[in-house]
């Protein structure tokens, strides 16, 4: 059948039509041809404005019909099954003492997720709490994965309202966003996720959005809970703020002071902001921010009254480079959190240790190593050991990496050929020694650094060097104590994820606490940027 071009049709049949084709999808089968989308979003176009009531009752009779299938109600009492466990362990363990700090219940009024979707009740215990309740659990194998396959269908499976949200968005941006709040207040308490994922997939291409919708998705962004169970919808939320904030971030900041901000200027004004550049972005402008954090502990020192003017420009130089670049890479701090070692290279920059820096430590690291090697060949040749012990002794009962090294020795003698076949064998262990000594020479730089790092932020050093009026500025915006804060986590946060005598839980635990720190910092700053 072939159908009239929607542009010449009369907006009443056009109407007509577009309730036809959602009635249809009251089957719920959400696969369309592209032709039939592109049919559906040419005739919410030619409806007018005022027939948007009607079309959105039809969409919200698509999700009332979604809602009330057999999966989504049989997923529901997954999850609750799988929060029981989780709660009958956290009794248990509370019970041992095993979790000494008795949880702080919060206040659920303001719940915005279904309590059967969202375990909110596993927040009430501190980090290293909730990670004892996961891991001793003992949750039955096949209701782990029927809650995990339960979670992951929100990655891979679409809706029908989801074509419906695309329409009533079509039909009047500005309506559909009013009518989102409406609908978010009415079901406050007992929302469903693929709802939310898909109006803010809607939502991606809106240039601007209702204050009191901007509010719902920092709430969503700040929800540990959600976070954790379902993580695609705050990193949809975290995309849409990140664009927004972006915004208006250009519109207030001052004119760029170095070539990082005048790259991300550029990609805001040019609108080409997506995900894949900022992170490009992010993962640069880090390295240069780790880069002035050095240079700014580097002033920790005794300074000669032939330098004070030399010192005192270069602290307000690199102070008000690192107040205009922190801004922008704590707003998109939550593109480098979803990476596997993101919460790690931020920790690391607050303190100075990448790049060029963490090069020359590395490399020097290894010329330790070598060094130290060198000699305990010496010494074991001065007290008649033979180089197999040495070689076995360093590569620390690795019965393949000794065997393979000691293929550099002579087969009968067991000795080296020569100074230069020595220089190889030593090259090689230097790389398993480093390896070995790495974890407790990152512990002690991570201390050397934050010692000055702390001493140069503290007032008195900065208020010898720097006029009561220029720290007042500073003060002011209270960008030194964020930055202090922000190191002092970092740091807590590098030593717990070295050390040795830690639990995995407790390693663990400190990656979740400075994310959780991160993130609230994030959006603390963006309510700024929001005003």
């Amino acid at each position: 059948m072939r159908y009239p071009d929607p542009q010449e049709m009369s907006p009443a049949a056009a109407l007509a039509e577009l309730l036809e084709r959602l009635q249809a999808l009251e089957e719920l089968n959400p696969d369309l041809s592209c032709i039939e989308q592109r049919r559906l979003d040419l005739l919410a176009r030619r409806c007018e404005k005022d027939a948007f009531e009607e079309v959105a009752a039809e969409v919200s009779k698509l999700v009332e019909l979604y809602l009330d299938t057999p999966t989504i109600r049989e997923g529901k009492l997954i999850l609750k099954e799988y929060f029981k466990t989780l709660e009958r362990s956290a009794q248990r363990l509370l019970e041992a003492g095993e979790i000494h700090a008795a949880p702080e219940q919060r206040d659920r009024a303001n719940s915005t997720f279904s309590q059967a979707l969202v375990l909110a009740s596993a927040f009430d215990y501190n980090a290293l709490d909730r990670c004892k309740i996961m891991s001793q659990a003992n949750i039955p194998e096949p209701l782990f994965h029927a809650a995990d396959s339960y979670r992951r269908r929100l990655e891979v499976v679409d809706t029908v309202f989801g074509i419906g949200f695309r329409v009533l968005w079509n039909l009047d941006e500005l309506h559909f966003q009013q009518w989102a709040i409406c609908y978010l207040g009415q079901h406050q308490g007992d929302l469903a996720p693929e709802v939310i994922r898909d109006m803010l997939w809607v939502l991606r291409n809106s240039a601007e959005i209702l204050p009191d919708l901007r509010e719902w998705m920092l709430r969503w962004c700040g929800d540990e809970a959600l976070l954790e169970d379902w993580p695609l919808v705050v990193r949809y939320a975290d995309r849409l703020l990140d664009r927004l904030a972006l915004r208006a971030w250009r519109k207030k900041a001052p004119p760029p002071r170095n070539l990082a901000l005048s790259h991300l200027k550029l990609l805001v004004d040019t609108d080409r902001a997506a995900e894949e550049r900022l992170f490009t972005w992010l993962v640069n402008t880090l390295q240069n921010f780790g880069i002035s954090i050095e240079k700014f502990i580097s002033l920790d020192r005794e300074i000669p009254e032939s330098e004070e003017a030399w010192v005192h420009s270069a602290l307000l130089a690199e102070l008000r480079h690192l107040e205009s670049t922190y801004k922008p890479i704590i707003v998109l701090a939550d593109l480098l959190l979803a990476e596997p070692d993101g919460a790690a290279k931020l920790a690391m920059a607050l303190l100075g240790i990448v790049g060029q820096s963490l090069t020359e430590w590395e490399e020097a690291i290894r010329a330790f190593s070598e060094k130290l090697i060198r000699r305990a060949f010496l010494v074991d040749l001065k007290e008649g050991r033979t180089p197999v012990e040495t070689i076995r002794r360093f590569t620390f009962g690795d019965i393949a990496a000794f065997n393979l090294i000691c293929n550099e020795l002579d087969l009968v003698s067991q000795q080296f050929d020569s100074i230069a076949q020595r220089e190889v064998v030593v090259r090689k262990l230097s790389i398993y020694y480093a390896s070995y000594r790495r974890a407790p020479m990152l512990g002690q730089e991570v201390a050397r650094r934050y010692r000055h790092f702390a001493r140069i932020l503290h007032e008195d050093f900065l208020g010898s060097h720097l006029t009561s009026e220029e720290l007042e500025e500073f003060e002011k915006n209270g960008f030194l104590q964020e930055l202090y804060s922000m190191g002092s986590r970092a740091k807590r946060f590098l030593d717990h994820r070295r050390a040795l005598e830690m639990t995995m839980e407790e390693m663990v635990a400190s990656q979740i606490e400075f994310v959780a720190e991160t993130r609230a910092r994030r959006l603390a700053m963006l309510r700024r940027f929001f005003g």
